[in-house]
């Protein structure tokens, strides 16, 4: 009876079993729930995702909205959050003249309908659409659709480009700030994230040879590592920052007047990010390099590089994405830092550093400058943060469930 009894369960867990492995789940699955149930990890990464998404949509939102980043009017400085504006009447009469310019058929008829209508007081033909400038946006849309030809619909898109909204207000040369903010995620997010992955490459290989080979390769790298982290960070960028690039030999054909800044802030901050990834990378090789898949692939045969990259790399990938999210933030700080000190991005080019930089003087007269550009750096420095702790906890083979 016994006999029969143990067979039965011997039986039944043999068909669990079986169920078990049936529905096992494929790895991206596993790390995607695993992800999933870190729910702060999540909303970073829709909070990333979303400046991302703005990031490269910069130039539709800015075709869609009619607002240039670089766009001044000094007459509608500081203006508030969610305000309308009217371009000056130099603006406009400067645009119309452009307009009649580029295209002096269509203009001409343009004038002589307005005068037969008696839309227009002038009766001189070179001054009728020049009166619609001293009237206001809406007004004169409503006259160009009064002479209701195919010629005045551009006319009125043009018109209606001289009155514009402004989100989040303008700043101290009347430039729209949401437009400069987007932008500015542009140039940020593109720092940051370029900078981390380069940092990531560095180190991996550093911190890869030098915990593999050890000896005198690992005390050469370490040593190394260990000077440029011991040097003051700050400083040391404001020095290199102040180098004219163009001076450089080896530079100077890659660098051009509007992109120095950014290349040179990019440069600045892949020589001082590796350092953290190498000594991360090198600490989890020596580890590595002693266990029994390792053993058991050198009596295979396999080479070193095969050792290091198909066997080595996977196993340090999870403590490498957090160094890698949490370099993201860090470059966006540094970033942030040296262009609020002046030595970052240059203008007109738009930063959430040099904005900062630029609103600095504003605090009390106009808050709303500092706090908006202050307030997407906090956002995006905590998102990479919550996304490394939550990709960590999803691809750490130790808290992996299956």
């Amino acid at each position: 009876m016994d006999t029969m009894t143990e067979e039965i369960t011997v039986s039944t867990t043999t068909a669990e079993n079986r169920k078990k492995l049936e529905q096992a789940l494929p790895m991206w699955k596993i790390v995607l729930s695993q992800f999933m149930e870190h729910k702060m990890a999540v909303v970073g990464a829709i909070i990333i995702c979303i400046f991302v998404t703005l990031a490269l949509s910069a130039p539709l939102i800015e075709a869609v909205t009619g607002l240039d980043p670089d766009a001044q009017n000094v007459f509608n400085r500081y203006l508030p959050p969610m305000s309308h504006t009217i371009a000056g009447r130099d603006v406009r009469e400067t645009t119309i003249e452009k307009f009649i310019t580029t295209k002096p058929e269509v203009a001409e008829a343009l004038q002589k309908s307005l005068i037969e209508k008696s839309l227009v007081t002038t009766t001189v033909p070179g001054d009728a659409l020049y009166e619609l400038t001293a009237k206001e946006a809406k007004d004169a849309v409503q006259i160009l659709q009064q002479v209701g030809t195919a010629e005045s619909l551009e006319l009125q898109k043009t018109f209606k480009t001289f009155e514009s909204y402004h989100l989040f207000g303008t700043d101290e040369l009347g430039r729209d700030v949401f437009i400069r903010l987007i932008y500015g995620t542009r140039i940020s997010m593109s720092v940051g994230v370029l900078v981390a992955l380069v940092s990531a490459l560095v180190g991996l290989l550093i911190g890869s040879l030098a915990g593999f080979y050890g000896g005198a390769v690992d005390t050469l790298l370490m040593r190394v590592t260990d000077a440029l982290i011991s040097l003051p960070l700050l400083p040391v960028m404001i020095v290199i920052a102040a180098i004219d690039m163009q001076k450089v030999p080896v530079l100077n054909s890659l660098v051009g007047a509007q992109n120095e800044s950014i290349l040179k802030m990019i440069i600045i901050l892949c020589l001082f990010s590796w350092m953290t990834v190498a000594r991360l990378v090198r600490g989890s090789i020596l580890s590595l390099r002693e266990r029994e898949f390792i053993l058991a692939a050198r009596t295979l045969g396999a080479t070193d590089v095969t050792i290091i990259i198909r066997h080595m790399f996977p196993n340090v990938i999870a403590p490498m994405l957090v160094s890698i999210t949490l370099g993201v933030g860090e470059s966006i700080l540094f970033e942030a830092a040296l262009s609020f000190l002046g030595l970052g991005i240059q203008p007109p080019t738009p930063s959430w550093g040099n904005m900062l930089f630029n609103a600095q003087e504003l605090i009390y007269q106009a808050p709303f400058l500092a706090i908006i550009p202050g307030v997407m750096i906090l956002l995006t420095v905590i998102s990479f943060n919550y996304l490394g702790d939550g990709l960590q906890d999803a691809m750490d083979p130790k808290a992996i469930r299956r």
